[in-house]
């Protein structure tokens, strides 16, 4: 019997890469680990979370895409030859861009599979219209649009996040709708905290729900959603009227703080920003207020670390321009134990190839938050004829699902490469079978908060005739006469072999350790800045940050980072239940959400508090209906104190499953969020209500 260990790593779209193992016996991998060994305090270890060691179980998923698929001529989709299928699948690219112009042809992607040197996902199948013709693309983030916005708004740059071991110096922890439990941000995100509060750092969570982080974290602050601005405000009334503001940071570092602090003082329109005015938006009480406040004016240096789901809201933008005004107010910025509370991503820049991309770019392109809107509106010339979408559930992930569902069905044809009969693939004209990380080789890099790269090994067969995205793009590719453009001459083990012939000094080092870390000096983020304002200046135009701001006013946004009140409820249906739908701890995005083995472990519920589901006649474990003006879901109650009255919580990712009345069996909780966008565009998934009715 031979027996071996193979180190790989998951490209899930979660925020982490983490050291994997796989146990080949006998050429069948037979059990997923981690490396073995004590957690160091300088180098601890990348430890996956029940989705990265759960992979196995996607081997033998009965939603797996084992060959490609063709809908006849009856509507059903029916096993293809690979021949037939990318045959149909050349030639509808090339009727399309005879007829209409390769603009009809939008090319949707997403983070199916990210982090390597382009054989895979997204950069494939982008690779292979680069070479061929300038397409429509959907391009925005629909993580973190909003944060991101702010960061170039008020610091003129997107600034990489601190190093997490830089927690161990806090004294004071705030997760800020942060939820790295479950949504990772990091392997070793948790394990810092958890130094950084035995070595005595108070911990607070601030989130409308007790999620798993709860466990990391000493006091709880339920706060309604979108009322964040509003904490902040009362909590800067407070240090201002304390006389516990850094006002020396402030009057160096900081621009237009004058025009906030009018706001927040009352001045600008009589209406003071006190605890009671806070109190009363936010639902967290005065003294509660009053108590987190003196944390601030009292505990030094403190880390205010928000999460991406608070900006995912009607006036997001607020949400990140109050958190890093707070970190200017109490002067923790730039040093250790004092991270920037900025979009939390650490941008990779180790210097690593890339396969070549061709001339073309994109010849227009449609937001991510409104694809579909701007599809159905029938404005666009040419309108869009054929979707080619690539590791992206693009039914499942994007906001309204009915609206989703009906653009992609105005199509000519849909053609979807995917491991998994996902909703998206359901829908699909031609659906290609793609591979799984376990069963291809690439050099992958980390991000979230990481600076890893990792040499992952194929570690799995892929069954029956499903191939990678390299395989496919370039088969199509050599029937649209470019197939010697996008290879090259060479397959994936060529490419990598090439490269590893002259070396970078990342990929030399990689050979030799397996995964690199560059675990050097401990980063802080804008350290110079906050050090030497005047010899490190900012990019913006005072050279600091700019609290108040012109081009957020251009925007539609106030001038500052004031609460704006969402619009509660739409006129006619007078909906009493805020919804949230945040990440699941078992599946990325929708990654995993056909995955039976995490399915058993932990399933979808609503998340409903007793005060709310004692009104309602609802039951713990038995099934409800959720329901808006955009749709209804089915799904179990789960009837807990750890989520505040008046809250409900619907994770996002389940796999779209409507009955023949279009209710949704499965909980998706796209089905419930509309196409909304923020004053910058980003996506307002949290800014939905709902009323939830018991379903016997």
């Amino acid at each position: 019997m031979s027996e071996q260990w193979i180190p790989f790593t998951c490209t899930l779209d979660c925020g982490s890469r983490c050291e994997l193992l796989g146990l080949v016996r006998d050429g069948r991998l037979v059990r997923i680990d981690t490396s073995a060994g004590l957690d160091p305090l300088d180098r601890p270890r990348l430890i996956p979370c029940a989705r990265g060691r759960a992979q196995r179980r996607w081997l033998s998923a009965e939603n797996r895409v084992g060959t490609p698929w063709m809908r006849s001529a009856t509507g059903e989709l029916v096993r293809a030859s690979w021949q037939a299928a990318l045959d149909a699948v050349a030639a509808e690219l090339v009727r399309v861009r005879e007829q209409w112009g390769a603009e009809a042809i939008m090319l949707a992607t997403g983070a199916g599979s990210g982090g390597g040197r382009g054989f895979s996902g997204a950069s494939a199948a982008a690779r292979l219209f680069s070479h061929w013709a300038a397409v429509t693309q959907t391009v925005g983030n629909l993580s973190h649009h909003s944060a991101t916005w702010v960061e170039l708004n008020m610091l003129g740059q997107e600034v990489p996040a601190d190093d997490r071991a830089t927690l161990l110096a806090s004294r004071l922890i705030v997760l800020w709708g942060n939820n790295p439990a479950d949504t990772r941000m990091g392997p070793n995100t948790e394990h810092y905290i958890r130094l950084a509060r035995d070595r005595g750092a108070q911990v607070v969570l601030i989130d409308p729900r007790l999620s798993d982080s709860g466990a990391l974290c000493d006091v709880w602050l339920p706060i309604r959603p979108g009322t964040d601005a509003a904490l902040v405000a009362g909590l800067v009334y407070m240090l201002e009227t304390w006389g516990a503001v850094d006002r020396a940071f402030l009057e160096s570092h900081a621009s237009g703080y004058e025009v906030y602090q009018s706001y927040v003082m009352g001045r600008s329109d009589a209406v003071p920003k006190t605890p009671a005015w806070a109190s009363e938006i936010t639902g967290l009480p005065v003294e509660r207020i009053e108590w987190l406040a003196q944390q601030f004016a009292a505990v030094r240096p403190a880390s205010i670390l928000p999460g991406w789901g608070p900006q995912r809201a009607l006036w997001g933008e607020q949400f990140h321009r109050a958190m890093i005004t707070l970190a200017c107010v109490t002067g923790n910025m730039g040093k250790p134990g004092a991270a920037l509370p900025g979009v939390g991503v650490r941008n990779n820049r180790m210097q690593l190839p890339r396969l070549p991309y061709g001339e073309h770019r994109a010849a227009r392109t449609l937001h991510n938050a409104s694809w579909a809107q701007a599809i159905s509106q029938g404005t666009l010339a040419p309108p869009i004829k054929l979707a080619f979408i690539a590791a992206s559930n693009l039914v499942n992930r994007s906001s309204n699902t009915w609206a989703c569902l009906r653009a992609l069905q105005s199509l000519d044809t849909v053609v979807v490469l995917d491991p998994f009969m996902t909703p998206t693939a359901k829908l699909a004209d031609i659906v290609l079978p793609i591979n799984t990380d376990l069963e291809r080789s690439d050099v992958v890099t980390g991000w979230g908060s990481d600076m890893h790269l990792f040499a992952s090994q194929q570690v799995a067969e892929t069954p029956d005739a499903a191939r990678s995205d390299y395989w496919v793009c370039a088969e199509i590719a050599q029937r649209l006469g470019i197939g010697s453009v996008y290879t090259a001459g060479k397959t994936p083990d060529e490419w990598l072999a090439a490269w590893r012939s002259e070396p970078t000094d990342a990929l030399a080092a990689l050979d030799g350790q397996g995964v690199l870390r560059y675990d050097g000096a401990l980063r802080v983020a804008l350290a110079d800045f906050c050090r030497d304002p005047g010899r490190h200046p900012l990019p913006t135009a005072s050279g600091r940050i700019e609290i108040c701001s012109e081009a957020a006013a251009q925007k539609g946004l106030p001038r500052v980072p004031s609460y704006v009140a969402a619009q509660p409820n739409p006129p006619e249906m007078a909906l009493p239940l805020q919804l949230l739908t945040p990440h699941h701890k078992l599946r990325a995005n929708s990654g995993h959400g056909g995955n039976p083995w995490l399915r058993q472990i932990d399933d979808q519920y609503l998340w409903i508090n007793p005060r709310d589901a004692t009104a309602r006649g609802l039951v713990d474990g038995k099934r409800v209906r959720v329901r808006n003006a955009l749709g209804v879901v089915e799904c179990p109650a789960r009837v807990t104190e750890r989520i505040m009255p008046g809250v409900v919580c619907l994770p996002q990712g389940a796999w779209f499953s409507p009955d023949e009345q279009g209710v949704d069996q499965a909980g998706s909780a796209n089905v419930l969020t509309s196409l909304d966008v923020t004053p910058t565009g980003g996506n307002t998934t949290h800014s939905v209500w709902v009323e939830v009715e018991r379903y016997d």
